[in-house]
């Protein structure tokens, strides 16, 4: 056993560290400012996309928070512009460096699950829109598109979280939550529906009868810790 612990720990690479360390993460969880802001809606069981958003946020803040980063989460303000403003305060009231100076965020994280009329549609999209936004956008969507086998790219677009207060921020848009097996597999990881009562073919091929929530969350600290441990990640924060 000794043998063994001494290899493991001669593994590790030199000055190792955990890519979430001292790291502030800023989420945000799309929609749900008020009963109208539903986001997306899935027409045949009546999910919206506001309490996806929601649910995913929830458990990412524990995983990340158990894996030693900072975490805040903005306030379901009605503009994003303001969103953005509350996060930054949020971040603000952390000293990691104890300089007497308020920090900045490392990364703001917008969840977001898409939507369409063609039903039956599913992809994983992300969206940026400063050149600094874009590694943080491309991290994620490789980590996310598994979730769906169909990557629908980045999105440059200056709209959205990512063009307030110069923090790297990212949109993700991981499924679409009109596609009815996503609907379903949401239902079953709320413990809403069975696994009988989920369709066969939203158990086979690209799906699988899963936790949905908790696989996207693991997916989504991938692509953080991909991000962050990359050359592109920045050692340091917005200072």
């Amino acid at each position: 056993m000794a043998v063994l612990g001494l290899a493991l720990f001669l593994a590790l690479p030199v000055g190792a560290s955990d890519p979430f360390d001292g790291k502030i993460i800023a989420l945000d969880a799309g929609h749900g400012s008020s009963v109208s802001d539903t986001g997306a809606p899935n027409q045949k069981y009546g999910v919206i996309e506001a309490d996806v958003n929601w649910d995913v946020v929830a458990a990412l803040e524990v995983k990340l928070k158990g894996l030693g980063a900072e975490v805040v989460i903005a306030d379901r303000l009605p503009t994003r512009k303001d969103r953005v403003n509350d996060a930054i305060a949020r971040c603000a009231e952390f000293d990691l460096n104890n300089d007497g100076v308020g920090d900045k965020c490392d990364v703001l994280v917008s969840v977001h699950h898409n939507g369409s009329t063609e039903q039956a549609y599913d992809g994983t999209l992300t969206i940026y829109n400063e050149k600094k936004d874009k590694p943080l956008a491309e991290k994620m969507l490789a980590a996310l598109t598994p979730l769906t086998g169909n990557g629908d790219g980045l999105l440059h677009g200056g709209y959205g979280m990512t063009v307030y207060g110069n923090i790297i921020s990212v949109i993700t848009e991981a499924y679409y939550i009109t596609n009815d097996c996503e609907a379903e597999l949401y239902l079953y990881s709320k413990g809403q529906l069975t696994d009988t009562e989920v369709s066969s073919q939203c158990k086979t091929g690209v799906y699988t009868l899963e936790n949905r929530i908790d696989r996207e969350v693991q997916l989504q600290v991938n692509g953080l810790s991909d991000y962050f441990s990359s050359p592109t990640g920045g050692k340091g924060r917005n200072k």
